[in-house]
């Protein structure tokens, strides 16, 4: 017998406020970023416009396009649609990224790079303020990005757009870490500081787009999406932030190639096994909490005395069966029963006694039924039972067989026996209707002697004398 399977809780809503507080927390981050390094520039201190030892200088055009796309992103958080305070901000960096792309490819002088003097570049043969291509190419996904999203069109491809600048935001990181051995950070550079910034600019618009795909995920209330919380983001950064630390590591401690292969060997994992033990460790969590949350369920629908479902689980079972007897016709039958002369049982023998008769009463239901019938205390001396699928002619041999065991079951002090009422649900029935035709049957088979089970329409079905 099992107690009933209660609904699964609907998906909580969506939080706007924590989601938009990611947003403007990248929008922020962009536009603190973005300050800094244009002060850099005016007033001519490199540590400035570098944000981090060791790292390239972030360009101008650069920096005042991370300003747009922070007061972009700011303005889409306060409203879903920004209006001009959105779409202006991300048409100039979708601008700016597009012209600087288009400066590399024809060789044309756009005369949008001349901002401030650039010694470090003109040194290393680069053209002077102008930004590496792939930070052009993430303002051109950035932009797009934000413009779809402002304006709450073409999801899928806002989608796709977010998943490309957040790959190029980590190779670039990673390339930070080893690209200069592949000869090619000379040809794409991408500081350290701007590719964390392109990584929370597209999870700052990510979050503000309709959830759709693994981000469905990332807002519902399940065991994957602690998951990908606690693991995306991890599994995200481990690269890049791996190829830092070894290039950090070879440049202050000397190593040579083959240390620093055996180092990312090793590093490689220790952190994927950090990351199985975390996830084993939460899972670990998550079990414990759905052991505890069905401990506090059956207690919230168990009777304590007899071990049945209560009367609350027994509503809420007879309104799953009549909804679904509605909509596919799965059709079911109720009993209703009730301790022959329980009253006197009592007064006899004292309210312990009565207890102890409840609880064997319990046993006995639970030990004549399927395991997918529901036996439910209804109240006092009366209990309910469910049978799920079953016409009357199957519920009145359940029913004789309930009779049989209360015979066959050793009582303290004198027998207990038991009348039984039964009612075959219809299609457009309510519960107080069912139960009343229950009811009616319950009090038939009292009135003819009690001890026997009787049918709604009044006609004796068994009888144990």
């Amino acid at each position: 017998m099992n107690l009933p399977s209660l609904a699964e809780p609907a998906p909580p809503p969506l939080q706007c406020n924590k989601v938009r507080n990611v947003a403007r927390i990248a929008a922020f981050a962009m536009l603190a970023a973005a300050a800094v390094v244009l002060l850099g520039w005016w007033l001519q201190i490199p540590a400035l416009t570098r944000l981090m030892t060791g790292a390239t200088s972030m360009k101008a055009t650069s920096a005042i396009a991370f300003l747009a796309g922070g007061l972009a992103l700011l303005g889409c958080a306060r409203r879903p649609r920004g209006g001009l305070a959105c779409f202006l901000p991300n048409l100039l960096m979708l601008l700016l990224g597009t012209a600087s792309l288009l400066e590399y490819t024809t060789g044309v002088d756009l005369f949008i790079d001349h901002l401030f003097a650039d010694p470090e570049s003109i040194a290393q043969g680069n053209p002077p303020g102008r930004m590496s291509q792939m930070t052009a190419v993430g303002f051109i996904l950035m932009g797009l990005q934000g413009l779809l999203v402002s304006r709450q069109r073409m999801p899928r491809l806002a989608h796709l757009l977010a998943g490309l600048l957040l790959s190029l935001g980590t190779l670039s990181l990673t390339m930070a870490g080893y690209g200069y051995r592949m000869g090619i950070t000379q040809v794409l550079p991408v500081a350290v500081p701007t590719a964390v910034l392109l990584l929370l600019g597209a999870l700052g618009w990510l979050v503000l787009q309709k959830p759709m795909g693994i981000m469905r995920v990332a807002y519902a209330d399940s065991p994957g999406t602690l998951l990908l919380r606690w693991a995306a983001i991890p599994a995200l950064l481990m690269p890049p932030l791996l190829a830092i630390a070894i290039r950090a590591a070879e440049q202050l401690l000397g190593w040579t190639f083959a240390e620093v292969v055996a180092a990312i060997g090793y590093l490689s994992g220790v952190g994927a096994s950090a990351m199985v033990i975390g996830m084993a460790w939460l899972l670990h969590g998550l079990d414990q909490q759905r052991q505890q949350s069905a401990r506090f369920q059956d207690a919230a629908y168990t009777d304590a005395l007899t071990r049945l479902v209560n009367r609350r689980g027994f509503d809420e079972a007879m309104e799953r069966m009549l909804q679904g007897h509605r909509e596919s016709d799965h059709g079911f039958t109720l009993l209703m029963l009730d301790l022959d002369h329980f009253k006197r049982f009592n007064d006899d023998f004292g309210h312990l006694a009565g207890d102890r008769a409840l609880q064997i009463t319990g046993q006995v239901l639970r030990g004549a039924l399927r395991p997918q019938d529901i036996a439910a205390r209804f109240g006092g001396e009366e209990f309910a039972v469910i049978l799920p699928g079953t016409d009357v002619i199957g519920a009145q041999r359940t029913a004789n067989r309930l009779l049989q065991a209360f015979h066959a079951q050793e009582w303290p002090h004198r027998p207990v026996t038991a009348s039984i009422g039964i009612a075959n649900s219809h299609p457009g029935d309510s519960a107080a209707a069912l139960i009343a035709r229950a009811d009616t049957a319950l009090y038939a088979a009292k009135s003819s002697g009690r001890d026997r089970a009787c049918e709604n329409q009044v006609t004796t079905i068994s009888s144990v004398l």
